[in-house]
């Protein structure tokens, strides 16, 4: 993407992932703020001696531009109209209508850049009045079923650690905004692109909301035993001698070795535990006959010798451990960028090429930092 221009107007998460992406692939992506700064600058972290770590903005920030635009300056708004029309992407997650009262929605700057691609970044789809109600990640969770099967034992729903609607969503708009720009070289123009956290957070359980469009409304499915009541078996959670692990042995060559490796082949012949749809109907008992074998190893025992006979198995990490960890370590997850007191370390995007490396290598922006930079050159860039 070197030589494009993405004018980044989303916040928090989702929307700036995807911008961090399109960095990484070599764009240059300006992010434009309210004087106040968006709001993942906002979020500090709680931990004492952290005060001033921004978890939630540094990690999606890398390489970019930062611009300070008030759009309730008409003036303002000139200028991110007339950035516009130097720019090949135009990102924005403003609740819908928002920028059109503006005048600078999609049908306004691709009339003016009939080459942008317009990207939008919602909580919900449609044209209903859905579509306009505000989100973000926990509430997206609740409502497309995310938390189905997840609550204690005295019925309050658990919310998981992760923002992972979030970080999906990121990925899509990314993804979706490449496809556009890929339509574009091919076509000649550009396109508007929506994308929903709601329709991600959907996506991402298709499986499981396919089953149940072929179910009866009062089968629900999963129960307090989460994904492992539904899930192909054996697969999910299993207790060892010290604690638990995770393994996964569903399909008949994985089977056979899990009953090898724990010494075990009469499972095999067991009528219950035959084929892959009996073991599913019998996963009570059959996690109660592997978990008493288990029982007599520790974790690190267990994953040490299930993994090397061929298996899926690990150990369930947190955070601390994660970043200790052998697979975050050789992936080498973790990038620091800039020196000094500008010095940041981040997770990186996962995507990994080899043609080149990814280009987001300067620190995240202060807020306003490039504005005289980048608004001294409109004249100078405003597309013919």
């Amino acid at each position: 993407m070197d030589g494009m221009r993405v004018l980044d107007l989303t916040s928090n998460v989702a929307g700036p992932l995807a911008g961090q992406v399109l960095v990484d692939l070599g764009a240059e992506v300006i992010k434009i703020e309210p004087p106040e700064g968006e709001a993942g600058r906002h979020i500090r972290s709680t931990i004492p001696g952290q005060d001033e770590l921004r978890p939630y903005f540094l990690p999606h920030h890398r390489g970019k531009r930062s611009v300070v635009l008030d759009l309730r300056d008409p003036e303002d708004v000139g200028k991110l109209l007339e950035l516009a029309d130097t720019a090949d992407v135009f990102m924005q997650g403003f609740r819908p209508g928002s920028l059109e009262r503006r005048g600078l929605g999609a049908e306004v700057l691709r009339r003016r850049n009939p080459r942008l691609v317009y990207a939008s970044l919602s909580a919900f789809s449609g044209e209903g009045e859905q579509h306009g109600r505000p989100g973000i990640d926990a509430l997206i969770q609740a409502e497309s079923g995310l938390l189905t099967g997840m609550f204690n034992s005295s019925g309050e729903p658990l919310l998981p650690a992760s923002t992972f609607v979030d970080a999906s969503s990121g990925h899509v708009l990314a993804q979706a905004i490449l496809g556009a720009l890929l339509a574009r070289e091919r076509h000649g123009h550009g396109d508007v692109v929506e994308v929903a956290l709601y329709d991600v957070a959907v996506s991402l359980q298709a499986p499981h909301i396919t089953r149940q469009l072929h179910t009866s409304p009062e089968q629900a499915h999963l129960t307090e035993a989460g994904r492992k009541s539904v899930a192909v078996a054996p697969s999910g959670a299993f207790r060892a001698a010290d604690g638990w692990l995770m393994l996964f042995a569903y399909v008949p060559k994985h089977w056979e070795l899990l009953t090898t490796t724990l010494q075990r082949p009469d499972l095999r012949d067991d009528p219950r535990f035959s084929e892959q749809l009996t073991r599913a109907r019998h996963n009570v008992e059959l996690t109660a006959m592997i978990e008493q074998i288990l029982s007599q190893r520790t974790v690190s025992e267990w994953v040490k010798d299930l993994t090397a006979a061929g298996l899926m198995a690990a150990a369930i990490h947190t955070w601390p451990s994660v970043i200790e960890s052998d697979a975050f370590a050789e992936a080498k997850l973790a990038v620091t960028v800039g020196q000094g007191d500008r010095a940041e370390t981040v997770v990186r995007t996962p995507a990994l090429y080899g043609g080149f490396s990814p280009a987001g290598v300067t620190p995240s922006p202060r807020l306003g930092e490039h504005t005289k930079d980048v608004l001294r050159t409109l004249g100078a860039q405003a597309r013919p």
